[in-house]
C-alpha cells in the first residue's frame, strides 16, 4: 500500500464538499448525496489502507515550520476513532435532508476530523481539532442562531491547550510526534494540559454540559455532526498519551484522578437522567453518561481498559446516529434505542460496562474502590431508563428528520452485539497493543481474545447479581403503566440537595451584565477605535514599560 494513499480518506470529503457547493451554486440539485457518498468513499479507504497490512503507515508530507511537520500516520487507533466518526456522518449525511451549504461545511467538518486522527503530531492535532470545532460551530450557526449552542471560547480552548503541549514537547524532547516523544518529555504538568483538553473537547463534565444542552435545539441536523465527529476526540487524546508515556501516564494519581472525574460525569448524566421531565431531556443525558464509562475505562491504564473503551465508544455512536432520527413518542425505535444506552444484555453498552468495571476491579487499590462507585452509576442509569419509559416525548424535531426504521434497526443491532463481543475486540485488541503493552509481554491473542486477571468467570455468578441489580433499578424506578396519561408529570427518584440553591446562584451570575455608563469600557469595538487613533509616542510608551515589566 503506497502512503500516499493516506491523504485519501481526507481527499474524498473534501472533494465532496466541492461538488456539493457547486451543485448549489450551478442548480444540479444533487441534495445529500456528495456529502454522504464523501464520507462513505472515506470509510471504506480507511478499511482498505489497514486491512491489507494490518500495521502501521506513515507518510511524511512537509514542514509546517519551528519544527513542526506535517506528517500522516494510519495505525489501529486512527482507524478505530475513524471508523466511530466517519460511521455516524455517513448514515447521519445520507438521512438527514442539508441545504447544500450544509452539505459543504459538514464534508469540510468530516475531513478535518479524519485529518485530526491522521496526524502524526500534537501540533498537526491542534490545527485540525480547531479546524472540525470551528466548522461544527459554523452548522449549529447556519441552522439556527437563537438555539443553544457552546461559546467558541470553551470549543476552541482545547485544541489552544494541545498547540501548547506541542510547543513543549518539541522543546523538551525535540519532537511532538506521538510515536516519537521521549518518555520523559510527557511531564505530569504536560499530562495535565492533554486530560484537561481531552475534558474540554468532549464536554465531560459532571454538570450540564454543551454535549447535552445540543440535544434540546429544534432541528438535530447539526447537532448528530457535531456531537459525532468532535465527542470522541477527547478519548482519543487520552489514548495517544499512552503512546507518548511509553503505555502509561507519569503518575499514578493522575489515573485516579480521571477514573474518578469519569464515574463524577457517568453519574451526573445518571441523576440528571432520573429527574428528567420529557423522554428527549432523558435522551440527551444518555450520551454523557457512556462518554463518563469511556472516560473511566481507559484511565483504569490497562489494555483490558482501553479495549472496553473502544466498545464503549461504539455504543455512543450507534446512540449519536439514532437519537437525530428517533420520532419524540414511544415505539419500537424510542424502546430499542433507550435499552441499548441503557446497557441491557446483551448489548454493547452492557459489554463496554462490564469490562470497564473488571478493568477497574483488576487494578485494584483506589481505583477498584472507585470501580464500586462505577456500578451504583450503573444502578441508577438503569433506574433511570426504566422510568423513562412512562415520560411525555416533549418538543420533536421536524419530521422529515425523523427516520424512526433505522434508528429501531440500529438500537436493535447494538443490543444484539453482545454475543458478538469477541468479534468486536478484534479491531479494539489492536488498538490496545498500539498504545499499552500488556505485563510480561503478553498479546492480545491477534486481537481474537482480551487476557483478563479472572480467566474463568461463571455465568450465575456474573449474571445473577446484575439481575438482582436490574430488578430493584427496576422497582425504584416506578415505571408507569401503558396506558398513562401523555403529559403526567413524574418526580425523580431523589432529589440532590442543594441543586436549586446552585440553580438559583448560577441563574444570578447570568444575569449579571455591566451598568449602562461603564460599558464603553468593554466595548471591543471603542478599544480598537481608541487604539488605531493613539499616537506613536504612547504606544512606544507602553511598549518600553511593558519591556521593562517583562524583563524584572
Amino acid at each position: 500500500m503506497p502512503p500516499l494513499a493516506l491523504v485519501v480518506p481526507i481527499a474524498l470529503p473534501i472533494a465532496a464538499s466541492l461538488i456539493a457547493a457547486a451543485s448549489g451554486r450551478f442548480g444540479w440539485h444533487l441534495g445529500r448525496v456528495p456529502a454522504a457518498a464523501g464520507s462513505l468513499a472515506a470509510l471504506i479507504a480507511l478499511l482498505s489502507i489497514w486491512i491489507p497490512i494490518r500495521s502501521t503507515l506513515d507518510i511524511p508530507i512537509g514542514a509546517l515550520g519551528f519544527g513542526a511537520n506535517l506528517d500522516l500516520r494510519l495505525d489501529a487507533v486512527g482507524l478505530a476513532f475513524g471508523l466511530l466518526i466517519l460511521g455516524p456522518a455517513s448514515v447521519l449525511l445520507w438521512l438527514q435532508p442539508r441545504t447544500w451549504r450544509e452539505s459543504t461545511v459538514a464534508s469540510l467538518g468530516v475531513a478535518a476530523a479524519v485529518l485530526l486522527i491522521e496526524s502524526r503530531g500534537a501540533l498537526l492535532t491542534a490545527l485540525a481539532g480547531s479546524t472540525a470545532a470551528t466548522l461544527a460551530l459554523i452548522q449549529l450557526e447556519m441552522e439556527d442562531v437563537e438555539a443553544p449552542r457552546p461559546a467558541w471560547a470553551v470549543v476552541l480552548a482545547p485544541w489552544l491547550a494541545m498547540a501548547w503541549v506541542g510547543v513543549i514537547l518539541l522543546v523538551q524532547g525535540g519532537t511532538a510526534d506521538y510515536d516519537s516523544v521521549p518518555v520523559a518529555a510527557l511531564t505530569t504538568p504536560v499530562l495535565l494540559l492533554v486530560a484537561m483538553a481531552a475534558v474540554m473537547a468532549s464536554g465531560l463534565y459532571p454538570w450540564r454540559s454543551w454535549a447535552a444542552r445540543l440535544w434540546a435545539r429544534p432541528s438535530l441536523r447539526a447537532t448528530g455532526i457535531m456531537i459525532a465527529t468532535v465527542q470522541p476526540l477527547g478519548v482519543y487524546l487520552l489514548v495517544r498519551a499512552y503512546e507518548m508515556g511509553d503505555g502509561r501516564y507519569p503518575n499514578s494519581t493522575l489515573n485516579v484522578a480521571l477514573v474518578a472525574w469519569g464515574v463524577l460525569v457517568a453519574l451526573g448524566a445518571a441523576v440528571r437522567a432520573q429527574a428528567a421531565t420529557t423522554r428527549r431531556e432523558y435522551m440527551s443525558e444518555v450520551l454523557p453518561g457512556l462518554a463518563g464509562f469511556a472516560l473511566m475505562s481507559v484511565a483504569v491504564g490497562s489494555a483490558l481498559g482501553v479495549v472496553a473503551a473502544v466498545i464503549l465508544l461504539t455504543a455512543a455512536a450507534v446512540t449519536t446516529t439514532c437519537l437525530p432520527l428517533l420520532p419524540q413518542k414511544r415505539g419500537a425505535a424510542s424502546f430499542f434505542v433507550v435499552a441499548a444506552a441503557a446497557g441491557v444484555p446483551p448489548s454493547l453498552a452492557f459489554g463496554g460496562r462490564l469490562l470497564g468495571l473488571d478493568a477497574a476491579f483488576e487494578v485494584g487499590g483506589a481505583i477498584g474502590l472507585i470501580g464500586v462507585a462505577g456500578v451504583a452509576t450503573w444502578l441508577v442509569s438503569v433506574a433511570a431508563a426504566a422510568r423513562s419509559i412512562g415520560l411525555p416525548h416533549g418538543p420533536g424535531h421536524p419530521p422529515a428528520e425523523v427516520v424512526p426504521r433505522v434508528a429501531a434497526g440500529l438500537g436493535a443491532i447494538s443490543i444484539a452485539a453482545g454475543p458478538g463481543l469477541a468479534v468486536g475486540a478484534l479491531l479494539a485488541g489492536y488498538v490496545a497493543a498500539d498504545v499499552i503493552a500488556l505485563p510480561g509481554g503478553e498479546s492480545l491473542g491477534g486481537g481474537l481474545s482480551v487476557s483478563t486477571v479472572s480467566t474463568v468467570v461463571a455465568a450465575v455468578a456474573l449474571l445473577g447479581p446484575l439481575l438482582v441489580l436490574g430488578i430493584v433499578a427496576l422497582a425504584l424506578s416506578r415505571p408507569s403503566a401503558p396506558g398513562a396519561a401523555a403529559g403526567e408529570g413524574r418526580a425523580p427518584l431523589f432529589v440532590v440537595p442543594g441543586t436549586d440553591l446552585l440553580r438559583a446562584g448560577l441563574a444570578s451570575l447570568r444575569a449579571a451584565a455591566v451598568p449602562d455608563q461603564y460599558r464603553s469600557l468593554f466595548n471591543p469595538q471603542a478599544l480598537e477605535r481608541i487604539a488605531a487613533g493613539g499616537t506613536p509616542l504612547l504606544w512606544l510608551a507602553a511598549l518600553v514599560a511593558l519591556a521593562f515589566a517583562v524583563t524584572r
